[in-house]
């Protein structure tokens, strides 16, 4: 039975976000089987209980308001109705995927994943039931997933170094970052049309030219820094959130940085939420 409950004050882990279809944020939290709903003031207003050790981890919502998360231990996707209810779970067609990553595609309705243990990047229709899977080098660890121009899909390898793109047509086409093992970790589509990424290992954040294929990477000043999520505002600033320390850098268009200190000790920033509520037709990331 689907029940709401107040969690512990040690909320524990949290993963991925996005604003979800009652305007509250619904945050994964894969460590304790659970969706947790925040309101924008910062209040915890419910939780949603997943089964033991099924692993919630990628969200995103569809053109309907149903939201969609990956189980990474159970190797399946869940569809939620704009309340949290379950409507149904969808195996994935192959064993020890772990689907990570999720993101919907710009036609509102398609289900992208990655697959980080076996190295498989994905998409289901739910309209279909049909699946489509492509299939990386085994270690790649293939781990976020973002929309970009021309309604491609962009995703990061962590330890393949590579950034994905799959376009309308299916053709697979995989850009080499130019920074040894820089384990790249969110991506998103920016300005001028470049496709924007993190880097925790080579401690940058950087932008991917697909006309040229060139990366360009901009290094942080900050001493030690591991680097993991980042979005892009309606007003063109990226926000790059780190791992360590507990800092968020604001980064114009014209690339000059204002940073912000978090309060709380070692808090470990890992994701974001979507720059604009679904749908964002005209925007970067969005439909053309």
């Amino acid at each position: 039975m689907h029940e709401y409950r107040m969690p512990p004050p040690w909320l524990g882990s949290t993963h991925e976000l996005i604003i979800g279809p009652d305007g509250n944020l619904w945050v994964s939290q894969q460590l304790e089987d659970r969706v947790l709903r925040v309101s924008t003031t910062g209040r915890v207003v419910g939780t949603i209980d997943f089964p033991d050790n099924s692993g919630p981890h990628g969200i995103d919502k569809d053109w309907r308001g149903h939201v969609w998360l990956t189980e990474e231990f159970a190797n399946a996707l869940v569809e939620l109705d704009a309340t949290g209810k379950r409507i149904a779970s969808y195996p994935l067609p192959l064993p020890g995927a772990g689907p990570h990553g999720l993101r919907i595609g710009c036609d509102g309705h398609t289900v992208w994943w990655t697959g980080k243990d076996n190295g498989t990047v994905g998409s289901f229709d739910p309209r279909t039931h049909a699946w489509t899977v492509h299939s990386l080098a085994p270690d790649s660890q293939p781990i976020y997933l973002a929309r970009g121009p021309r309604c491609a899909m962009f995703f990061t390898e962590l330890t393949g170094n590579r950034i994905g793109r799959v376009d309308t047509n299916g053709f697979l086409r995989e850009y080499a970052i130019p920074t040894p093992d820089s384990r790249p970790i969110a991506v998103a589509a920016g300005r001028s049309g470049h496709v924007w990424f993190t880097e925790e290992a080579g401690a940058a954040y950087a932008e991917l030219d697909l006309v040229t294929g060139r990366i360009t990477e901009h290094r942080t000043d900050v001493p030690d820094a591991k680097l993991a999520g980042l979005a892009f505002d309606c007003f063109g600033n990226l926000w790059v959130q780190y791992n360590q320390p507990g800092l968020i850098d604001r980064v114009r268009p014209d690339l000059t940085v204002s940073r912000y200190t978090l309060p709380t000790a070692a808090p470990v920033g890992h994701r974001r939420s979507e720059r604009c509520p679904w749908p964002c037709r005209g925007l970067p990331g969005g439909s053309p």
